[in-house]
Order: structure tokens, then C-alpha cells, then sequence
């Protein structure tokens, strides 16, 4: 547990310490506490992470330069992407027009693009532009979709609320637009999911050994064409509950898929997840494909042996914490921290049940808190987001970005890539070099 009179009087419930039966939970779903700066992002890059992967669309920034550039960069992937580089000019005299002509520019640059779909951004939703109106007059003019997605960096208190914002402007103008209707009998579709350093590419490989096929992955492999017929799926498969559940709760209500709610991170998340959706389907073979894993995963056994008893911290998203959880205690390490930028109680609930007793559970924290905690406690691993990786490794400690920079973590072999990537940091030579800072 941090230090009681180091945090400020409305943290104090944002910071919990599992206890032996207990189900404390920290606070979690609130704006951030005025004055401290936190590692969360806005709602207009929570609509880029969504539908930043999606291929046959334009993608037009309403808003400055730096929002584009912001939104150009996602998951370490550069995606093109337009601006209409607001300026001072058209803060106070109003943007319409410049939009409207950005529009007709983007897609005679690139006309063989499905749909645009427009960001707005802080700026924009300042100045009042009928971004709407101005998206229906565009697309009578280009003929094709242009579709706005309001997504301001104020209208909601992290990126989450970009995921819903951009969740809503994919069921209202992309999924199940197709004409065919009759459901594909081995066709799934998968929810939450990034393909972040071909995660995508090991499930998928996972799923063709029960015989089935990934229709539409959203939104690592989401063209609109995918994303037309993804109604037509037997069973949605929810991979981040954060990004992917709103999509499936949508879906099942509109469309009557089922869902299911799985991971593929580590080797008994990965099992389960097989045995369920072969369940399913009523696949043969699930267990001859776990037992194939269960040789694979043999690979890890060298690093295992250097990660037995360590400590990792884990500070990312928040539907994965407690997946991630249960695959690092696998490496058999010791997980002594696990906390969100902007986590609900469902994510928290899931973690808190995947971890000892003593584990601290914190939500949102400040910069000078995540330190604290590391001088304390001085884990052998800190897991987190690139904005983590310095204060961690300032500190004496070696720092694993997650999602991941490297090599896929999905499946049977992305968990023998874990072993191999975290035994790799632990045991280098440089942290026998590095000790605790002074105090600040």
C-alpha cells in the first residue's frame, strides 16, 4: 500500500490493497482529480486506437496539425492520415467551408476510398461547426460515406469514451450493411482485437485449427466490405472487454449473435478460451490442439527457472489486467500491483480475483504515485504503457511496454515469447548497475 498522508484526500479510494477474502475494489470510472497529471489519453485518440487499422476509408482530422499528428501514430503503427490544420483564423471566423473543400481534396487523392470518416477534435467542438451537416452536404458531393465521429478530447474524462463514440459510428454506418443475410455456419468474429505485432495472426491461427473463420476482426482486420457482412457471423468472440463489448451487446441485441468473452493471453487463458468456443461449435479435436500447445509452451521452460519468485507491476488499458495477471503468475512471478488508467469495476472485479492477497489495486494514478510505489515495493518488472517506460527505468527497474513492441504475446508461441522477452529484461547485465535514485 502507498503511504496514507503522501496521497491527496480524494485518491485515497483509488488505491486499495487486496486483503485475505476480500473484494475491495478501487474507486474508478471519475474524472481525473483536478491539478495532477494523468497518464490517461483523450476521447479523440480513443476513436483513433478503434478505427485507426480500418484500410479502405479516409481518415480526415478536423482540428490542428498536432491532433493529426497525434492520431497519425497508433499502437507504434503510422497511418495516413488528412488534417484541416485549423488555425487562428479559423478559431474565430469558423472552419465549415475549410472542411467541406478537405473533404472533396482527401478523396480526389484517394478515390478509391469507401467511406471518410471525420474526427473532431477539441478545437472543432469549440467552435461550434456543424460537423453533421456539413458530412451530409460532402457526401452528396463525393458519393460515397462521410461520416462524422464527434469525438472531442473533452467529452469524456479518458479515451474510453472515444471507444464508445467510435463503436456507435461502426454499428450506425458499417456493420450488417450487407445484403446477404444467412449466417455462415464456421464464421466468427473477433471483438477487441489489434492485431498489435500479430496477435491477430496467431489467434487466427488458433481458430482455423477448430475449422472456423475470422469474418471481421474489430478493428484489426475491419474493411468495410468485412465489417458489411459481420452479421452474419455464428458467435462473436470478445477479446477487450473496453473496446469489444459495447460492439458485442449492440450486435447480439440488433443481430442475435452470442458472445463470448475470452483471452488468448497465456497458456491457461488460451486453453479455456479454445475449449469454449469448441464447445461452441461443437468442434472435435480442442483438446488434441491443447495438448499441441502444451508442447509448445515446453519452450518457456529455460526462462521460467530466472522469473520464479520475481516481482512485476502491471499498469496499462483495463480489460487485460487480469488476464495478464494470470499469465505472468504463470512465468511464476509475483504480481504485487495492477491498475488502469481508466478501468471499471468489471476489470477491477476480474483482476482482484487473479491476484494474492497484499496486491495493491489502484486506478488513475499521478506520475508521483507510480514512483512511490516503485521506491517502496522495488519490482523486478514494471509492465505499462511507453509513458511508464522512463520514470521506471530511472528508477532502477526494468520496464516491459505493453501492448506489446516486439513479438506477438497471443496464443501458445506469443507465451513463449513473453518467457523469452521478460526473462531477457530481468536478468540483463545493466540493472546489476542500477540502483534506487536519491530521494526527490
Amino acid at each position: 500500500m502507498l503511504d496514507a498522508e503522501k496521497l491527496l484526500s480524494d485518491r485515497w479510494r483509488h488505491v486499495v490493497t487486496k486483503g485475505d477474502g476480500t473484494a475491495v475494489l478501487p474507486e474508478c470510472g471519475r474524472p481525473t482529480v483536478p491539478g495532477l497529471v494523468s497518464e490517461r489519453a483523450c476521447a479523440f485518440y480513443g476513436a483513433r486506437w478503434m478505427l485507426a487499422a480500418i484500410p479502405d476509408v479516409i481518415h480526415l482530422v478536423h482540428g490542428p496539425a498536432g491532433c493529426a499528428y497525434f492520431g497519425s501514430i497508433v499502437r507504434r503503427k503510422s497511418y495516413r492520415v488528412f488534417s484541416t490544420q485549423l488555425e487562428e483564423r479559423d478559431i474565430v471566423f469558423g472552419a465549415g467551408e475549410k472542411l467541406y473543400r478537405a473533404v472533396l481534396e482527401a478523396v480526389a487523392t484517394d478515390p478509391g476510398a469507401r467511406a471518410v470518416l471525420v474526427y473532431a477534435t477539441c478545437s472543432a467542438g469549440l467552435i461550434g461547426d456543424d460537423l453533421d451537416g456539413i458530412c451530409k452536404r460532402a457526401a452528396r458531393a463525393v458519393g460515397r460515406p462521410v461520416v462524422p465521429v464527434n469525438s472531442p478530447g473533452f467529452c469524456g474524462y479518458s479515451q474510453a469514451a472515444g471507444h464508445d463514440i467510435a463503436a456507435g459510428v461502426l454499428l450506425e454506418h458499417f456493420i450488417g450493411t450487407g445484403k446477404a443475410q444467412e449466417p455462415i455456419a464456421n464464421g466468427v468474429n473477433l471483438l477487441g482485437e489489434f492485431d498489435v505485432m500479430g496477435d491477430l495472426r496467431e489467434i487466427e491461427r488458433l481458430l482455423q485449427q477448430l475449422g472456423l473463420r475470422i469474418l471481421c476482426a474489430f478493428s484489426g482486420k475491419a474493411a468495410t466490405t468485412a465489417m458489411a457482412d459481420a452479421h452474419r457471423a455464428r458467435l462473436n468472440i470478445v477479446h477487450c472487454r473496453r473496446t469489444g463489448q459495447r460492439l458485442a451487446d449492440a450486435m447480439q441485441e440488433r443481430f442475435g449473435t452470442p458472445q463470448l468473452k475470452v483471452s488468448f493471453f497465456g497458456f491457461e487463458e488460451t486453453a479455456s478460451a479454445l475449449r469454449s468456443i469448441g464447445k461452441f461449435f461443437g468442434s472435435a479435436g480442442v483438446e488434441e490442439i491443447v495438448e499441441r500447445g502444451r508442447r509448445e509452451v515446453e519452450g518457456a521452460a529455460p526462462f521460467l527457472k530466472k522469473l520464479a519468485g520475481k516481482r512485476v507491476a502491471l499498469f496499462f488499458g483495463a480489460s487485460r489486467m487480469g488476464t495478464m495477471a494470470r499469465a505472468f503468475a504463470e512465468l511464476g512471478m509475483e504480481v504485487v500491483m495492477i491498475g488502469s488508467q481508466f478501468g471499471c469495476l468489471e476489470d477491477y472485479r476480474d483482476a482482484g480475483a487473479r491476484v494474492r492477497a497484499g496486491t495493491v489495486l489502484i486506478d488513475d494514478p499521478p506520475e508521483k504515485e507510480l514512483e512511490e510505489f516503485i521506491r517502496k515495493h522495488m519490482p523486478h518488472l514494471f509492465v505499462g504503457g511507453t509513458k511508464e517506460k522512463y520514470l521506471a527505468t530511472k528508477l532502477g527497474v526494468p520496464f516491459l511496454v505493453f501492448p506489446q513492441e516486439t513479438s506477438c504475446f497471443a496464443g501458445f508461441r506469443g507465451f513463449v515469447n513473453l518467457a523469452r522477452e521478460v526473462a531477457g529484461l530481468v536478468g540483463a547485465p545493466v540493472w546489476r548497475l542500477a540502483g534506487r535514485l536519491p530521494e526527490i
